[in-house]
């Protein structure tokens, strides 16, 4: 029961749950282009505002009000403001070499953050149920590597590469449940999964500057066999991207 109500709450979500927000930017962009061409935007301030480092922030925020995307929002204003720091504030060059190690320190605080928030939820949802052993939990940052996944019991979990890459191969795996949901973030970094070609796979994955592929080979399925295991794959490419392939 749970799983129908899940799915339709997803369904009814998913699709438009970000047409606001996006209007709500476009709106903002555009009246930055508009002062800036009316000239009521001095050259100090232009050369802040308009700049990759701003777009930065912007994106950071309007990922913050879409619930599968704020922990690439926090990321993204995190470095937005770090390179963006230097510019406002005269700071010594102690102080600058300060900077970058704070900024690792604050994404790994999100990062654990969301996390034990993840799990907090899954112990709500799973009536009790404390085992995370068949979860699936990858993070890698400035860094990555291969990951082959055995397990046969696999619950869904999360993936997440932040200036890094992760392969990870699902091929040998199977689902616990009918419909699984893994979530995907990539900033700066990539993702690549290996699914079983039987799987019902569908990407659901929100792309700002980056992309998320599906690769997977035309798989024709027995009609006399039983309904395929569906995986569901959420989350965000953020100038990064990722893809999902089957042998």
């Amino acid at each position: 029961m749970y799983t129908n109500m899940h799915e339709k709450r997803e369904r009814h979500c998913s699709k438009k749950d970000g047409i606001p927000i996006l209007g709500f930017g476009l709106i903002a962009i555009g009246s930055v282009f508009l002062f800036d061409k009316l000239g009521l935007i001095d050259d100090y301030w232009r050369s802040i505002i308009i700049s990759w480092k701003s777009l930065l922030i912007f994106l950071g925020i309007i990922n913050l009000f879409k619930h599968n995307s704020r922990l690439p929002g926090i990321v993204l204003i995190i470095i937005g403001s770090a390179f963006m720091l230097p510019e406002l504030v005269d700071i010594s060059f102690e102080i600058k070499q300060l900077i970058w190690p704070v900024v690792l320190i604050l994404i790994g605080v999100a990062i654990v953050g969301k996390a034990r928030n993840f799990k907090k939820r899954e112990f709500k949802t799973q009536l009790g149920s404390t085992d995370t052993d068949d979860r699936l939990e990858e993070v890698a940052i400035f860094g990555g590597g291969k990951r082959v996944v055995t397990n046969k019991n696999l619950k869904g979990g999360s993936i997440t590469a932040i200036f890094g890459g992760l392969e990870i191969d699902l091929s040998e795996a199977d689902l616990h449940d009918d419909v699984t949901y893994l979530e995907v973030t990539a900033i700066l970094g990539g993702v690549s999964l290996m699914v079983k070609p039987e799987w019902d796979v569908q990407v659901q994955v929100n792309t700002i500057l980056g992309g998320f592929s599906d690769e997977r080979r035309i798989y024709k399925s027995d009609s006399n066999t039983t309904t395929a295991k569906k995986l569901i794959i959420k989350g965000s490419a953020i100038f990064g991207g990722g893809e999902v392939k089957s042998y």
